[in-house]
């Protein structure tokens, strides 16, 4: 081999190897979180703003330390593990707002349940009317059926007012507003 070939052989080597490492330090290097660290500071203040301090005080504790220490990774240059910390904090207090938000809701739920429960006595101006129940079960009670039901009997539904249904036999097989139903005919 040539003195000559051997130094070519070398800078092609050396050329390879160079561009090899220049290769790897792209493909490690790890752009800065920024977005996932406001992401995580955002939602720590939006649970922050649904009380979750009081309803959900774990998960916002966890959620604030998880930030601080992606905060300290990234001051680190640690990217890969901030980043992974800021999505962890953002959860969490995704979390602890959501958990604030569902015992908001309950405390409402049961005011609204408490206050729509008269404690007044049924009227003695009209002792003959049956109670209407809407399919709520929010602090009403059905009526007392021997079967077991608590579904109003069928004697307590009122007749339907006459000639509003359509009748098979009789004159009409439609409703009051004209429309005849022709399967129902006979």
């Amino acid at each position: 081999m040539t003195r000559k070939s051997a130094t070519t052989i070398r800078w092609r080597a050396a050329a390879v190897l160079s561009a090899a490492l220049g290769m790897a330090a792209c493909a490690t290097d790890v752009p800065p979180p920024t977005a996932q660290l406001g992401a995580a500071s955002q939602a720590v203040q939006e649970a922050e703003r649904a009380n979750a301090l009081q309803y959900a005080p774990v998960a916002l504790q966890s959620a604030r330390d998880k930030l601080a220490a992606a905060d300290k990774a990234m001051r680190a240059d640690e990217r890969t593990r901030a980043r992974r910390l800021a999505e962890e904090a953002r959860v969490d207090a995704e979390l602890a707002t959501v958990t604030s938000q569902r015992a908001v809701t309950q405390q409402a739920a049961s005011a609204v349940a408490k206050s729509a429960v008269p404690n007044t006595p049924r009227s003695a101006a009209a002792p003959n009317v049956a109670p209407v129940y809407s399919g709520s079960t929010l602090g009403s009670t059905p009526p007392s059926d021997p079967s077991g039901s608590s579904y109003p009997s069928p004697s307590a539904v009122p007749p339907a007012p006459a000639g509003s249904l359509g009748t098979i036999n009789g004159t009409s097989a439609g409703n009051s507003w004209g429309y005849s139903y022709p399967e129902v005919r006979q």
